[in-house]
């Protein structure tokens, strides 16, 4: 009886041994086949030719699977995304969209606080429309003939060809035209009452934000508490009328502050005025209302800015609009400096987060893609552009890496649209390799350049920078 016993265990010894050698002689073998079937039978968010060649990178050099098989794999590692790949997967992913039943004219760049009024008057109201931009400094003769004014915004109704123009106006006629849409103007006297607050707080920030001139430090802190003591009215307003301007929904008197009060937010700070807008002890009903306007999708969904863009403009918009002669005065020079390395900072945190946030909704990965694949031409441009006009201090690249560009923005497009981490491309459309260094700059400069909402809408460039920050931080480790 013990021989039998100990025959037994000897056995399984022997067993257990040749398990474990079984397993190291077979993990080769195991692994790369794991990836041949994810790629063949799992199903992928996009077609192969999008997703293959990341999942077969490993497997096609082992040479698993029967000969077929791995003329298969070896096929589809040739299948890079091309950009008429991903615009095919993209006009299959677009919602069909209603009629437009207007057209908006407002600015290139987003900043216009007067063409964000009407923009998220449109929004809130759920109205179809058709967007051209007009470039302030070269309007074209065709606007300036149809437009008396030449100001934006103005829009055009689809149905009776009328042009109107003045925000307030246009808000109104939406109200008037479209009955059946939530009201802007449900009760005017409270909507009047609430903007005339929010118009205090605005005329107050003048001499003590963008521009200073030639005010004193005295005068500059007599400015300030006569802005502070306007923000001392609007917040006793919102705390007796909120959440909204208005009462318990949006109104017009939102959609008319809603656009110097949100870059105010995060300029005000790095003015002159030097005030914490949104300081929750100080004024507890004015933060409540910037968290309600947040939570509205017809606002953040794509008319809101977001912290990145609105503090990197600051120094742009101080110089633009502060300078004498070309040159800002001393103090006003080193807060426009202040603001740049708060931008910075900003950007950073931005990268931070994105190694170890969830991934973005594929619903801001899909516009952050459409905007990037209809725009690419002009984002590579960007990139090597040898005279730049604003954010000189960025590096750019030389324009002999165009088709380096090209292939990171292809990449960065792909992720976006299949919710996968983007990996460094290998080379570029010539087959010229790609240098990991100038994919990792790239990324970086592209997403400091990003600016919502004049590119996209916030959530959608989150989605963008978080992506490029991950391509950047996956070209640095390779």
């Amino acid at each position: 009886m013990p021989g039998c016993a100990a025959d037994g265990s000897g056995r399984c010894g022997r067993l257990f041994l040749f398990a474990i050698a079984a397993f190291f002689l077979l993990a080769d073998f195991v692994a790369p086949w794991s990836s041949v079937l994810r790629v063949f039978f799992v199903r992928p968010l996009l077609r192969p030719r999008l997703h293959a060649h990341r999942e077969l990178l490993n497997a096609a050099p082992k040479r698993v699977g029967p000969p077929r098989l791995r003329r298969r794999v070896q096929e589809s590692m040739q299948l890079k995304p091309q950009w008429s790949d991903l615009e095919a997967e993209l006009t299959k992913t677009s919602p069909t969209e209603p009629a437009p039943a207007l057209t908006l004219y407002r600015d290139t760049n987003g900043w216009c606080p007067f063409c964000e009024r009407v923009w998220l008057g449109l929004h809130k109201k759920g109205i179809p429309y058709n967007e051209v931009l007009i470039n302030l400094y070269d309007k074209p003769q065709w606007y300036k003939d149809m437009v008396p004014t030449t100001l934006v915004p103005a829009v055009k109704f689809a149905e009776s060809g009328e042009i109107v123009w003045e925000s307030e106006e246009i808000l109104r006629q939406l109200d008037a035209r479209f009955p059946e849409a939530p009201p802007l103007y449900a009760d005017p006297e409270r909507v009047k009452a609430a903007v005339a607050l929010t118009t205090d707080v605005v005329n107050a920030s003048m001499g003590i934000s963008y521009r200073t001139g030639n005010m004193t430090e005295e005068g500059i802190q007599r400015q300030r508490q006569v802005l502070i003591a306007a923000i001392d009215k609007l917040d006793f307003h919102l705390e007796r009328e909120g959440p909204f301007l208005a009462g318990k929904e949006v109104t017009a008197a939102d959609c008319t502050a809603v656009p110097m009060l949100e870059r105010f937010q995060f300029q005000m700070p790095l003015f002159a005025a030097a005030i914490e807008l949104r300081d929750a002890e100080r004024w507890p009903a004015l933060a409540r209302w910037y968290d309600t306007m947040k939570a509205l999708p017809a606002y953040q969904d794509r008319v809101a800015g977001d912290e990145y863009s609105w503090t990197a403009v600051s120094p742009v918009l101080m110089r633009l609009f502060g300078s004498q002669n070309g040159t800002l005065p001393k103090a006003a020079e080193a807060r426009a400096h202040a603001a740049e390395a708060v931008a910075k900072q900003v950007l950073a945190v931005t990268e931070a987060r994105a190694r170890t946030a969830v991934s973005s909704p594929r619903a801001a990965r899909l516009e952050a893609a459409a905007k990037l694949i209809s725009n690419r031409a002009a984002v590579v441009a960007d990139v090597v552009n040898t005279e730049p006009k604003s954010q000189k201090e960025l590096q750019r690249l030389p324009p002999s890496k165009e088709a380096v560009v090209e292939a990171t923005l292809r990449e960065i497009a792909s992720a976006l649209m299949s919710g996968c981490p983007p990996q460094p491309p290998e080379c570029d459309h010539t087959g010229t390799p790609c240098d990991v260094a100038d994919v990792a700059a790239i990324c970086r400069f592209v997403a400091a350049r990003l600016c919502a909402p004049r590119d996209m809408g916030a959530p959608a460039a989150d989605a963008l920078r978080r992506t490029l920050f991950i391509l950047a931080h996956a070209a640095e480790q390779a």
